[in-house]
């Protein structure tokens, strides 16, 4: 089995390439590439360099993956009969699956590297970054990625479709009047700087691969008042011995107990009236118990909110294996069985569990008082009342 050379193409014309990597093109015989479209391809032809593309396999394959996985096979293959030249767009080590899916078989592989399409992008947008710099990928880009404190670049935006469904995405977070820059071709003489509101960026009309979007740092407090990192830091500050809030901080675990209850009751209310407003007033409340909760552990040094959070999402994926592992349920009596199996995995053992039957009796009496504006005073002497008769 012979080596696979994996070369960069950088980000644009053949004088964006290191002379390293263009010195060893020249020479080769034959050099496999992932897609032809690219404007340094062109430029190697007219030197002699004789290309064989992928670009059919990418209609050959529904999912980007198959595409890839097909070929990384093709690559490999070839490799039994002779050492392989292959070259894709940028830096191999950036956004590069080839490059990952290669490195995880048993082949030998040498990344020869060439130049990174971010140092173009950050060149073409004259933008200097200090700090907070993240890449997303446009295809696999959630909501939960997006940060305000961040310089962001969005890659993988090769047509109008994902250029659509990444401005969708980041109106979920971010204002849709707010100016972001579109890249298309950064570093070639064709290189064009589109910077525009979020709500026209699909208006563009664009007929490119070569596209990055810059989303800049952002000070907002709509949006920063969406984090959960922001809401940490407030209960931190708040507790503070130093400089937090005089009541906040002299507050324990002990002394908040009631107030849980408080805002239970409250957001039972707002359900039982039906007021999703409300509601989410009032789950901000409940929010508020377990953050300032975890701001105390954390003063204390025992446990912080990532801990709890942490804690939360072991234990579901744990007592769902038929959703998250490989356990198979048909009806509600397998979905007890797993979830008593889980619970035994856990140590835990079946004992009486008097919340249970606190909540089965208390909540009717909250909802008495939600609904008849009885005060739990009087439902309590006529529960006491009924006792006594039944004595």
């Amino acid at each position: 089995m012979s080596k696979i050379n994996i070369y960069g193409l950088g980000s644009s014309t053949i004088d964006a390439m290191t002379v390293g990597v263009l010195n060893e093109l020249k020479s080769s015989n034959h050099v496999y590439t992932r897609t032809m479209d690219h404007p340094a391809i062109q430029e190697l032809e007219t030197l002699g360099v004789a290309f064989t593309s992928f670009d059919e396999v990418y209609e050959t394959h529904e999912q980007f993956e198959d595409v890839y996985e097909d070929i990384v096979n093709t690559l490999i293959n070839k490799s039994a009969h002779e050492e392989i030249i292959y070259v894709v767009p940028g830096h191999p080590y950036f956004y590069e699956t080839t490059t990952e899916l290669l490195l995880a078989r048993d082949v030998e592989v040498e990344v020869h590297g060439g130049a990174s399409f971010i140092d173009t992008v950050i060149t073409s947008l004259n933008v200097p970054i200090n700090t907070h710099f993240q890449v997303l990928d446009a295809s696999t880009m959630k909501y939960e990625d997006l940060s305000a404190n961040k310089h962001t670049l969005i890659t993988q935006v090769y047509d109008q479709l994902t250029l659509g469904e990444a401005k969708l995405t980041l109106l979920e977070y971010y204002n849709d009047e707010m100016i972001v820059t579109l890249v298309d071709g950064a570093g070639s003489p064709d290189e064009r700087i589109h910077a525009v509101p979020l709500f026209e960026l699909d208006h563009l009309e664009i007929n490119s691969n070569l596209l990055a979007l810059y989303v800049p740092v952002v000070q907002s407090d709509s949006i920063r008042h969406r984090s959960i990192e922001y809401m940490n830091e407030i209960f931190d500050t708040l507790v503070d011995d130093e400089k937090g809030c005089p009541w906040d901080k002299t507050q324990t675990h002990e002394s908040l107990q009631r107030y849980l209850i408080e805002e239970s009751y409250e957001f039972i209310e707002a359900i039982e009236n039906g007021d999703d407003d409300t509601i989410v007033e009032e789950l901000g409340d409940v929010l508020l118990q377990v953050a300032l909760h975890s701001a105390i552990g954390k003063k204390n040094g025992y446990f912080d909110f990532y801990d709890v959070l942490q804690s939360l999402n072991d234990k579901v994926i744990r007592r769902h294996p038929h959703i998250f592992g490989d356990e198979e349920i048909d009806d509600l009596d397998g979905l007890d069985r797993v979830w008593k199996l889980a619970k035994q995995k856990e140590g835990k053992v079946e004992k009486v569990k008097h919340e249970k039957d606190y909540a089965k009796t208390i909540l009717p009496w909250m909802k008495e008082t939600i609904h008849n504006g009885t005060s739990l005073v009087d439902i309590l002497k006529q529960h006491r009342g009924e006792e006594n008769e039944n004595r």
